[in-house]
């Protein structure tokens, strides 16, 4: 990069400087104490600028007006670079620039670069910028992009803004997202968009998803929530799909479509189940002189292999009896998945995943009201099934140490919340013996989980009508 009068600062009158339109720091913030210190007095430190500037929008189509009643080799230059020799683009000092007009400033001691191209440009602006503490996650991402975009290697990137390797590709990863959705969460005071809130979406690998996630958060905590739950399906889904690539290579065929409502009915019977938040196998585990006749579906959080069962002829009642209990066992299957995304939200919150919430003793009051409401007891061995995943007595001795001092580092409102995990997991059914929505037992049940919601969870839309009891499995009841 050559360099013309690097020691001699000039005088530039302020309408011949024009600010660079590639500046990544769009938000110039408040101006008003910048400008009263430059009144009183002036500039302390002077601008770099290079001769010429980039057209501006209304410049341009003044030209390309102009060119249309009058067609000159000089004026399609103009318009096809969208560059003026005329005046002096800003390089840096551009809040300094800003705060100067206001303060009514005429001229502008100015350092003027010669030979400076658009990537040598955009470099020194970003290095003069990105350190700063007020620049934007979007305006960082933006400007890391730009000079990847220019043709700036990322090794480069890090030597010249003095960020590491891994921050620059995390913001690159940003830059990925729908930019105008990013700017409006970051605008928005009540979102509380953070840096680490970003970096929960990497988790999630597809950008459209990330994206959906980052529209659809309600807030920071939601946002976290809804990425953690999309790359935990992820992961179970790359898990089946080896999973269903091992079977199709032994000769079991997917399941028909008519399965994933009969599987709730005698019509089949599991033979084996394949949990998705598990390794996969090395082995299926079934007899190869077994798998005739075998089918396998997608079950919730496992993949299932199943087969017909024998079939006879049943009774009206045994046809009432079986559609009753198909509704509930698909009322349990709901209810069983919701207590495996109960638990894992509980231990983000817990863990620290899940920001805490600033009124604590406010919902630890609600809690134990709740609780007691529940008929909670609370012990030690209830606490440590939430660690365990099992009774007591079906653990080792070292597995209960292990959760006791998991426990023991917890706060009193985080062992409360693995006291409230055990009681919506054995609270009973959510129905009575005639499939009738059980409104008392329900309401229990939603005013625990509405403590949950404060951290940011959200039901499905299956799970929210079994707890108000609109969903169709429900047997109406008659009328008095």
């Amino acid at each position: 990069m050559k360099q013309q009068n690097k020691d001699t600062i000039v005088n530039i009158g302020a309408r011949e400087i024009y600010q660079h339109p590639d500046n990544p720091r769009k938000d110039l913030g408040d101006l008003s104490e910048l400008s009263e210190s430059i009144k009183k007095n002036g500039i302390m430190q002077n601008l770099t600028v290079i001769p010429g500037h980039w057209l501006t929008e209304e410049e341009w189509k003044e030209t390309s007006r102009k060119y249309e009643e009058e067609p000159s080799e000089e004026l399609r230059t103009l318009i096809n670079k969208r560059w003026s020799p005329n005046g002096y683009t800003l390089i840096i000092g551009h809040r300094r620039f800003a705060a100067s007009k206001l303060a009514g400033l005429t001229e502008l001691p100015c350092r003027i670069v010669e030979d400076m191209d658009k990537k040598d440009q955009v470099s020194t602006m970003l290095a003069e910028n990105m350190q700063r503490a007020d620049l934007t996650i979007w305006e960082q991402a933006n400007g890391f992009q730009m000079m990847l975009d220019l043709g700036v290697s990322e090794d480069q990137i890090a030597e010249k803004s003095g960020f590491s390797k891994t921050t620059i590709r995390r913001r690159l990863n940003i830059a990925k997202l729908d930019q105008k959705l990013l700017k409006e969460k970051e605008a928005d005071d009540g979102f509380q968009l953070s840096l680490k809130d970003l970096y929960e979406l990497e988790k999630v690998e597809d950008i459209a998803e990330r994206n959906r996630i980052l529209s659809e958060a309600r807030d920071s905590r939601d946002l976290i929530w809804r990425a953690h739950s999309a790359a935990t399906e992820t992961a179970r889904k790359k898990r089946e799909g080896k999973i269903v690539q091992m079977l199709d290579s032994a000769g079991i065929e997917k399941a028909p479509a008519k399965a994933d409502n009969e599987i709730y009915t005698s019509k089949w019977i599991t033979v084996k189940d394949y949990p998705l938040d598990d390794d996969v196998p090395k082995k299926l585990g079934i007899p190869k002189k077994e798998r005739d006749n075998l089918y396998y579906l997608r079950y919730y959080n496992s993949v299932r292999v199943i087969k017909r069962a024998p079939q006879r002829q049943e009774t009206s009642e045994e046809k009432e009896r079986r559609e009753l209990d198909k509704k509930k066992k698909q009322i349990k299957a709901v209810m069983k998945e919701m207590d495996v995304r109960k638990h894992e939200f509980i231990d983000s919150v817990i863990s620290g995943k899940i920001p805490p919430v600033k009124e604590t003793v406010e919902i630890q009051e609600e809690m134990w009201h709740v609780l007691g409401e529940m008929g909670a007891f609370v012990s030690e061995d209830r606490m440590r099934r939430f660690f365990t995943g099992k009774e007591d007595y079906e653990c080792k001795q070292e597995e209960k140490a292990e959760a006791d001092g998991r426990v023991r580092k917890l706060s009193v409102l985080s062992q409360m919340m693995t006291i409230l995990s055990y009681c919506l997991e054995t609270r009973g059914e959510v129905y009575d013996w005639k499939l009738h929505h059980d409104a008392e037992r329900c309401g229990r049940i939603k005013r625990a989980y509405a403590i949950l919601e404060r951290y940011g969870w959200s039901y499905t839309e299956e799970e929210r009508r079994i707890l108000d009891g609109t969903h169709e499995f429900y047997v109406p009841e008659e009328k008095k």
